[in-house]
C-alpha cells in the first residue's frame, strides 16, 4: 500500500467508502475509514501539485482497521482532502449525526471538520455549492490541541434548502499534525458500526449476470474502431475525431485545441459484483501532446440517472497519454464501480488540449470474482 497520496491524489474505494462485497446501513449517507487509496472518491486539494507529501496513511496510527489519514501542517497553509466523488446524499429537514476519530499533536494553528452543501447534479451543473453547514457557533467543527484519540459526534439539521449532497473536508490550518480515522455522517438514531458496512447479498447489486469462465471478451462494441464510429457518439467541439487506417488496422485521431473539449462514449451494462480492466493502444507524434488523452467512467444506476464518475487519476480520470509516445504505447486500468451501478459510459476524452492523440484497441474486460485488487 502507498503510504503517500500521491498523484493520483485519490483516497478509497467505491464513492461512498465501502468495499465492493459490503453495503452501508440504512440511513448512512457516507462512511469512510481512511485506510487506503485503492478505488476512488477523496482527494488531496493539492492534486494539481502532484499531491501533498504532508497528506499520507499512517498504518502506525489508528483507530480502526488498517491505517488512518494523517495530514501534518505547515505554516501559513492550508492542507485538506475533500469527498469529492463521495458525497453524502442528504434531505433538508432530515437530522444527522457527522462522526469522526481524531487525534492531535503540536496544533498550533487550526484543524476542522467542514460540510459543503450542493445541489442536486444536473444536465448544466456538476457542483451547485450553496453554503456551510452550521457545526458550532464557529460554523466548523475545530479540534482542541494535542488531544488522543477522540469521538467526536455533531448533530446538525441546518442543512440549507435546495440541498442534495454534502462535500465533506477535512483541513488543517498551520502548524499541528492531525490523524483521522471513520469518518461518517447518518441519520439521527442511525448506528455506524466499525468499519461502516455489512456484507452484501447478490440481489441487492444491481447490472446484469456475468459467468466466470463465459466471460465477454470486450463489452465494448467496435472497440478497435474498424467500423468506423459504429457504436460511439462524439460530443464536443473546437477539437476533432475521426477514424483513420493506421498499421493494418485502425484508431481513432482526436486533433486537440487548446480551450476546447471533445470526447467519445459509449454506454455498457455491467455486473457490478465485478472488478473491470479498460486498456487501449494511444500513440502521439512530433511534438505530442501539450496536456492530455484521458479516459473517464460515469456509472449509471437502474433508473438511467449518472451517480458520479468512478474514479482513478485525479478522482475520475484513467490512462493518461501526454507528451511524445515515439511509437505506440499501452495504458490500463482496473476498477470497480457501485453496487447499484447498472451500466456504464466509457468517454474517450481531450480537453484543454494541444495536438494529435490516435487511440485504439479499446477494451473493457470483465474480471472473474476472484481477481484480487
Amino acid at each position: 500500500m502507498r503510504s503517500t497520496i500521491a498523484l493520483t491524489a485519490l483516497l478509497l474505494a467505491a464513492q461512498t467508502g465501502q468495499a465492493a462485497n459490503a453495503k452501508l446501513p440504512d440511513g448512512v449517507a457516507l462512511y469512510w475509514n481512511c485506510d487506503d487509496d485503492d478505488g476512488f472518491g477523496w482527494r488531496d486539494n493539492h492534486w494539481q501539485e502532484g499531491g501533498s507529501p504532508n497528506v499520507t496513511y499512517d498504518t502506525n496510527n489508528r483507530r480502526y482497521g488498517k491505517a488512518s489519514l494523517r495530514i501534518v501542517g505547515v505554516a501559513d497553509q492550508e492542507l485538506s482532502v475533500v469527498s469529492l466523488a463521495a458525497p453524502a446524499a442528504v434531505d433538508p429537514g432530515t437530522s444527522y449525526v457527522l462522526r469522526f476519530w481524531a487525534r492531535t499533536e503540536g496544533l498550533k494553528g487550526e484543524a476542522m471538520v467542514r460540510l459543503l452543501a450542493h445541489g442536486p447534479v444536473t444536465a448544466d451543473k456538476q457542483y451547485d455549492p450553496l453554503g456551510w453547514v452550521r457545526l458550532s457557533p464557529k460554523v466548523h467543527c475545530f479540534l482542541s490541541p494535542d488531544s488522543e484519540w477522540t469521538l467526536h459526534e455533531v448533530p446538525f439539521d441546518q442543512v440549507p434548502g435546495g440541498a442534495a449532497r454534502l462535500f465533506v473536508y477535512l483541513a488543517v490550518k498551520g502548524v499541528g499534525t492531525v490523524w483521522w480515522d471513520e469518518v461518517s455522517i447518518a441519520k439521527v438514531g442511525v448506528a455506524v458500526p466499525l468499519g461502516g458496512a455489512v456484507e452484501l447479498a447478490d440481489a441487492d447489486y444491481s447490472g446484469v449476470r456475468f459467468i466466470d469462465g463465459q466471460l465477454p471478451a470486450n463489452l465494448l462494441q467496435n472497440g478497435d474502431f474498424e467500423k468506423g464510429m459504429q457504436g460511439w457518439q462524439v460530443f464536443g467541439s473546437g477539437s476533432t475525431a475521426k477514424v483513420e487506417a493506421v498499421n493494418g488496422g485502425h484508431a481513432l485521431r482526436f486533433d486537440a485545441k487548446e480551450f476546447t473539449g471533445l470526447y467519445a462514449v459509449q454506454r455498457v451494462r455491467v455486473d457490478p459484483r465485478r472488478r473491470y480492466r479498460l486498456s487501449l493502444r494511444a500513440r502521439t507524434e512530433g511534438t505530442g501532446l501539450v496536456g492530455y488523452f484521458f479516459t473517464q467512467i460515469l456509472p449509471f444506476n437502474q433508473h438511467g440517472t449518472p451517480t458520479g464518475w468512478a474514479g482513478a487519476d485525479h478522482a475520475s480520470e484513467f490512462t493518461y497519454v501526454t507528451g511524445t509516445t515515439k511509437d505506440w504505447v499501452e495504458r490500463r486500468q482496473d476498477f470497480t464501480v457501485r453496487p447499484d451501478s447498472d451500466a456504464i459510459g466509457v468517454f474517450l476524452r481531450v480537453e484543454d488540449t494541444i495536438g494529435t492523440v490516435w487511440v485504439g484497441a479499446v477494451r473493457l474486460e470483465p474480471l472473474p470474482l476472484t481477481a484480487a485488487p
